[in-house]
């Protein structure tokens, strides 16, 4: 029994080693994965095969739609759309009932500029005083768009090198040419981060504001307004008007019963 029991043992061993071998051998010469690829290749037949396109989509109406909205105009709801501005009826001197469509007829929107004149800052090198070591320059200043009428007047004032004028105008920043006979100076203006050249013999000149001459004209009110200046008031049409900006071509008027700001264009 034992000689049977030994020899049984063995067999069952040498058993699995045959099934471990053949497992083995399969696994190498397993070909199915390759064999699959063949088949599906063979199937699909891609150089047979015809491709179908989708035939273009119409879009001339999207393009139309888009070409609308790219040329679109905005939507003006001002005078004379009634929506949002109903027609005004308005009693004004005399009891007379005026009516205003185009809000033109009464008020700010009725005045006319007329005219437009500049304003210079002008500055002009008067001569030098003192000896060297010891300079000082004189120049005349005009700013003819100062606040008070005073600020307006023509004024000399003095300045050495590198410092300030007596007035606090501008600051001297260079000197050209000799110390006693200059032939140009470099300012710098109050208020402003560049600066500017005054040569000898020439007067030196730039646009710092503008006045501005206007007509009120309606059917019940004439007045006419000649050289006003930013901050000046406009009394007509019972309101009052002040001037917040003047520029070369237009006025910009601030209605004071309603704040509502008004541009006159110069015709």
């Amino acid at each position: 029994m034992e000689q049977v029991k030994e020899h049984y043992e063995k067999a069952i061993l040498g058993l699995a080693m045959l099934v471990l071998v053949y497992v083995a051998y399969g696994v190498f010469t397993d070909n199915s994965e390759e064999a699959i690829a063949k088949q599906i290749e063979a199937r699909s037949r891609p150089a047979l095969e015809q491709k179908k396109e989708m035939s273009p989509m119409d879009m001339r109406g999207y393009h139309a739609t888009l070409a609308r909205l790219e040329n679109a105009k905005p939507l003006d709801l001002s005078n004379p759309h009634n929506l949002f501005n109903p027609v005004q009826w308005r009693v004004v001197r005399g009891g007379t009932v005026l009516k205003v469509e185009s809000g033109n007829e009464i008020g700010a929107g009725a005045i006319v500029l007329s005219e437009t004149k500049p304003l210079y800052l002008k500055i002009e090198y008067r001569g030098t005083t003192g000896s060297a070591g010891n300079t000082r320059y004189r120049f005349a200043v005009t700013r003819e768009a100062g606040e008070t009428k005073k600020k307006r007047l023509r004024m000399t004032t003095t300045a050495t090198k590198e410092n300030k004028d007596t007035r606090d105008l501008f600051t001297l920043l260079e000197v050209v040419g000799d110390e006693l006979a200059p032939t140009a100076f470099k300012l710098r203006l109050a208020g402003d981060s560049g600066s500017i050249t005054i040569e000898k013999g020439k007067l030196f000149q730039r646009i710092d504001g503008y006045t501005a001459s206007l007509a009120y004209d309606t059917r019940d009110e004439k007045k006419s307004y000649v050289n006003k200046r930013v901050g000046d008031k406009l009394v007509f049409a019972e309101d009052g008007h002040n001037i917040v900006a003047i520029r070369e071509e237009e006025v910009v008027l601030s209605t004071a019963s309603t704040s509502k700001r008004t541009t006159i264009r110069l015709r």
